[in-house]
């Protein structure tokens, strides 16, 4: 039987959660689903990308985060397509598209993934009273690592048994067999010799990108060819390319736009790190190690999950430039030790974190609910 799914997400513009959603239609092999992905707000380069994957977009086009207008459109539209069942991403995706079903009187079931933690300070203080109640109309909430579950299950424990967890994945076969070193550091303008350390992740301070170049002041100090490549884009990007300058490092750090061929970004690099004071489950370091790189990371999060400590990576406090300096220096001076932790790292991907898995269990949800 035909049904459709309808994703509601904040926005699609780049993030995890935006090219999750992309990954689960270009990892389905079920031609039973069609889906449709709705955005709040406005899209870039991840519309074109779902879209491209199978899926149609719908922008609401919500412009303030009273607008009301919006809840009535998706109710509207909800009701039109005659969706089967809706998943909803994040606290605003979970709040609009549960309000606009119990508006419209529509009583599909409802599907939420939460890919980042609960955390007091970041939730939305109508999130935190509405949570409760929403999450009665809720059929089951995927949470994308263990610890983003216990971070909810431990501030709502009557709601312990809706909570499962699904782990993010990744399309593993995109990291491998890439260009020549040369020819992915030529892609993206980055220096053809010497050693580069490289991350990438939203321009926003949760991803803490300060505290990286700050390390990467140390790193340089011993490491003399080293360079640093962060790629992404966000509202912090004149800020860090400022730090950088007053610090010494204008010519030592590039700040390199998103790419549709980010995998490719991987292979110019020698090192992965990561900087970020809360993280879900992280594509990117999951990307990082598919490529076979060694990586640095904060212990926030998910993190632990992916990383074995000085087998398939290496994990620092948050918040300590100068412990991700040490271990970033490590890696890049013992060359042996870096090649065999990036192997590691690769198979513990290939084994545990493929997207064609993660599909797979997200699918047998809604049959589940479907059925």
């Amino acid at each position: 039987m035909h049904r459709k799914i309808m994703h509601v997400i904040y926005s699609l513009y780049p993030g995890g959660a935006e090219r999750l959603i992309e990954l689960l239609l270009r990892e389905s092999e079920r031609d039973d689903f069609e889906i449709i992905v709705c955005s709040l707000t406005g899209g870039g380069e991840p519309a074109r990308a779902i879209e491209e994957a199978g899926g149609r977009v719908v922008m609401l086009g919500k412009r303030h985060r009273g607008d009301l207008t919006a809840l009535v459109k998706l109710a509207g539209l909800i009701r039109r397509e005659r969706v089967d069942l809706l998943h909803l991403h994040n606290s605003p995706g979970a709040m609009w598209g549960t309000l606009a079903a119990l508006l419209g009187g529509i009583t599909v079931p409802i599907v939420r993934t939460e890919h980042r933690p609960y955390h007091p300070s970041t939730f939305p203080a109508a999130m935190k009273l509405l949570y409760p109640f929403l999450s009665m109309r809720t059929s089951r909430t995927i949470c994308v690592a263990d610890s983003v579950r216990k971070s909810f299950t431990d501030r709502y424990p009557k709601l312990e048994n809706m909570f499962i967890t699904i782990h993010n994945g990744i399309r593993i076969s995109a990291f491998e067999n890439l260009p020549s070193r040369s020819a992915c550091r030529q892609r993206f303008g980055l220096p053809a010799d010497g050693t580069i350390v490289g991350t990438v992740g939203r321009f926003v301070p949760v991803k803490n990108h300060r505290d990286l170049i700050e390390a990467f002041r140390v790193v340089r100090s011993r490491v003399k060819d080293a360079h640093l490549a962060i790629a992404g884009e966000g509202p912090l990007a004149g800020e860090l390319t400022s730090l950088a300058g007053r610090i010494g490092l204008k010519t030592s750090v590039s700040i390199v736009p998103p790419s549709a061929e980010i995998e490719q970004f991987y292979g110019a690099l020698d090192c992965f790190a990561l900087s970020s004071r809360s993280e879900g489950l992280p594509l990117a370091l999951l990307e990082a190690l598919a490529a076979g790189l060694p990586v640095v990371a904060t212990r926030v999060g998910g993190i632990p999950e992916i990383i074995d400590q000085g087998v398939t990576g290496c994990m620092v406090p948050q918040s300590s430039p100068s412990s991700l300096a040490e271990r970033i220096t490590e890696l890049l001076l013992d060359r042996e030790k870096a090649s065999a932790m990036g192997e590691r790292g690769r198979e513990t991907v290939r084994k545990r974190f493929s997207a064609r898995d993660m599909t797979a269990s997200v699918e047998a949800v809604y049959d589940n609910l479907l059925s």
